[in-house]
């Protein structure tokens, strides 16, 4: 399936919004907005070739150095790839505005296990009770990234002895994030 990453350049609270962010899972989100609200944060939709929202990407930068990101998928479009679509995208969207860790609060909610697994396949690391976080690694190609956020050296894979870049996380083994899709 194509898939298209779109800017909400006015992010504001609708029926698609409602119908994804507000389909997932009682106790998931804190959703206290009304229809037209403005919404906090830096928002993006993963769409279809035919222009449906499937899901939405948010990204919070006001924690400095560090983002906070939600993601939410269609209910009926879970299990095919578009929640690691969307994490991808936000973890370039980070990259390029040479933000240090993303990360992610599980609030309590039946699916609560199963989010925070599917998170730390995807090497966030946390506890279950607090944030996930994540380091994204910084960009190495500057032609990608946006002028502002262009690292003063880029990262030389050649010389890590142990094959790790940055992001890398120190503990874990490999686990196939095709088997766990959310």
């Amino acid at each position: 399936m194509e898939l298209s990453w779109i800017r909400d350049r006015n992010p504001t609270w609708d029926a698609d919004k409602r119908r994804i962010v507000g389909g997932a899972p009682d106790g998931t989100f804190e959703l206290p907005f009304a229809d037209g609200e403005d919404l906090p944060g830096e928002w993006w939709s993963a769409q279809d070739g035919d222009g449906s929202v499937l899901g939405y990407g948010r990204l919070d930068t006001t924690w400095g150095g560090d983002a906070e990101i939600l993601l939410a998928v269609d209910p009926d479009r879970q299990e095919s790839g578009i929640g690691s679509f969307i994490l991808s995208h936000l973890e370039d969207e980070a990259g390029s505005r040479g933000i240090n860790y993303i990360h992610n609060r599980i609030r309590e909610h039946d699916q609560r296990d199963l989010v925070h697994d599917w998170l730390v396949v995807r090497g966030f690391r946390g506890p279950m009770e607090g944030d996930l976080r994540k380091r994204v690694r910084p960009w190495t190609t500057t032609e990608t990234a946006r002028p502002e956020a262009r690292p003063t050296e880029t990262y030389d894979v050649s010389a890590d002895p142990g094959g790790r870049g940055p992001g890398a996380e120190e503990q874990g083994g490999y686990v196939n994030p095709e088997e766990h899709q959310y």
